[in-house]
C-alpha cells in the first residue's frame, strides 16, 4: 500500500462529511472533476473502493468506514507538527454562534483541542436560540454559526442530520389510556412547530404540561418527571431514557444542523471551521 497522501485524505473526509462530491468541491474550493480524482487515486491506494453511491449521494462503506478515523487522526498530526515546527500561532477574535444544545455538549472537547493549540486565538461564544442566531449572522454579526438549516439563507460549509428523541424519566411510566404528558420549547423555537406536526400526524392524544424556554429548563422538566421532551442525543440528561418506537409513543423528529461562516470570514475563523469538522468526535456524530 502506498503512503496516504494529506491532500486525498482531505478529499475524502469532506465527501464524507458533505455527503457529495459537488459539495466536497464547494468547500474545498476546488473544481468537481479534481475532488474526483482525488477519491479516485485515493482508492487506487487503498485497493478498494471507499464509497456506495446512489441517487441521493456517497457514504462512506465497510472499508471507508475502516479508513475515517486514521483519515481524521493523520490530519490533526498533520496539522499539530506544522504548527510545532514553525512554532507560529494564529492571532486574532472569532464570534461563534452556536446553539445551546450543541455548545453544552459535542462542542466542549472541540473547542478545548483548538484552545490548546491555538492559545492567542480569542474566542467570543454567543449562545442563543436558531432564529437569533440566524439573524446575527444575516447581520454580519458572527464569523461562525452552527444552527437549524431551515433559519438560515446561506449554504452551509458542512450540514448533517440529527433527530430530536422523545425523552423521558427512567423511572416515569406511561399509562396508555392516559394523554401523553409533553414538554415543549417555546414559540421562539423552530423546532416546537415541527414537534407539533409530528404529534398531529401520530394522532396520538397528547397535552402540553410545560413550555421550556432553554435546554436546561427542557432537561430539567424531564428530569423531575414532567412529562416528555424532544432532544437530541447528545444532551439527553442523566437519569432519563428516549422512548421507544411503538404504536403509543410518537416518532422522532428528522432535523438538519448546519456549520456556517460568513462571507470574507478571517483566516482564524475558516480554520476554526476546518478543525470543529476533522477532529475526533467532531459536531456530527
Amino acid at each position: 500500500m502506498q503512503d496516504l497522501d494529506p491532500h486525498l485524505l482531505r478529499a475524502f473526509l469532506s465527501v464524507i462529511d458533505v455527503g457529495t462530491v459537488n459539495g466536497a468541491a464547494a468547500a474545498l474550493h476546488r473544481t468537481q472533476a479534481a475532488v474526483s480524482m482525488q477519491i479516485r487515486r485515493l482508492e487506487d491506494i487503498a485497493g478498494a473502493p471507499l464509497f456506495e453511491r446512489s441517487p441521493k449521494g456517497l457514504t462512506a462503506n465497510a472499508e471507508g468506514r475502516i479508513l475515517e478515523p486514521y483519515a481524521r487522526e493523520i490530519l490533526t498530526l498533520n496539522e499539530e507538527a506544522c504548527q510545532r515546527i514553525s512554532g507560529q500561532h494564529m492571532e486574532g477574535r472569532v464570534k461563534l454562534g452556536v446553539v445551546e444544545d450543541f455548545a453544552a455538549t459535542r462542542l466542549i472537547d472541540i473547542l478545548k483541542s483548538f484552545r490548546d493549540q491555538n492559545p492567542k486565538v480569542h474566542l467570543d461564544l454567543i449562545i442563543a436560540g436558531n432564529r437569533q442566531l440566524a439573524a446575527l449572522f444575516e447581520q454580519d454579526k458572527l464569523d461562525l454559526l452552527i444552527c437549524d438549516t431551515q433559519e438560515v439563507a446561506h449554504q452551509p460549509l458542512v450540514e448533517w442530520p440529527e433527530q430530536l428523541l422523545w425523552v423521558v424519566r427512567s423511572d416515569l411510566t406511561l399509562l396508555p389510556d392516559e394523554a401523553l404528558p409533553v414538554v415543549l420549547f417555546t414559540d421562539a423555537c423552530p423546532w416546537r412547530t415541527r414537534v407539533m406536526e409530528s404529534l398531529a400526524d401520530s394522532q396520538l392524544h397528547w397535552n402540553m404540561v410545560c413550555e421550556a424556554s432553554t435546554l436546561v429548563a427542557m432537561a430539567t422538566a424531564v428530569q423531575v418527571g414532567i412529562g416528555i421532551g424532544p432532544m437530541i442525543s447528545a444532551t439527553i440528561p442523566p437519569g432519563c431514557r428516549v422512548l421507544p418506537s411503538t404504536p403509543e409513543s410518537p416518532t422522532s423528529i428528522q432535523i438538519g444542523i448546519g456549520l456556517y461562516a460568513r462571507p470574507g470570514a478571517s483566516e482564524e475563523a475558516n480554520y476554526l471551521a476546518d478543525f470543529m469538522t476533522r477532529m475526533p468526535g467532531r459536531l456530527a456524530v
